[in-house]
């Protein structure tokens, strides 16, 4: 039976995804991009460490929803609230989720237009004040 990591790859390599490679030369590092992305939100709402971890986690749904085509984001979206929010959270908790990964998208339209990889994992790791994140990425065709 495959396992989780394995069917991951199938669902990604569907969508024209290739497996993860190093970030070539010059070519910024999407942990950096991520934190950047995150930058506004963690100033001034990541003042605990789990609010941190969410406002890096919608970060990077946001990151992977506008990597797809418009009319697939909401169906993506879906299933990223469905992650993300306990099935007995608030309407405001959706709200938040949606208007965060939105941010986000705007974000990357201005700042990392033509940048086409989508995050497959990542870990955060947060201890004596600081905060690491560690991302793995692949490239990923235009979809549309």
């Amino acid at each position: 039976m495959p396992s989780k990591d394995e069917k991951r790859w199938e669902r990604l390599a569907a969508l024209g995804v290739k497996r993860e490679m190093p970030t070539p030369e010059g070519e910024a590092k999407m942990s950096a991009v991520i934190l950047q992305l995150a930058d506004p939100l963690m100033k001034q709402h990541g003042k605990t460490a789990e609010r941190a971890e969410a406002i890096l986690m919608l970060t990077i749904a946001g990151w992977n929803k506008s990597m797809f085509p418009p009319d697939k984001q909401p169906l993506i979206e879906k299933d990223l609230i469905d992650a993300f929010v306990p099935k007995d959270g608030s309407a405001e908790a959706v709200g938040v989720a949606v208007e965060v990964m939105d941010f986000i998208a705007e974000r990357r339209q201005k700042l990392f237009p033509d940048l086409r990889k989508i995050i497959v994992d990542h870990e955060v790791t947060i201890g004596s004040g600081r905060l690491t994140l560690a991302v793995s990425s692949a490239p990923i065709p235009h979809l549309g």
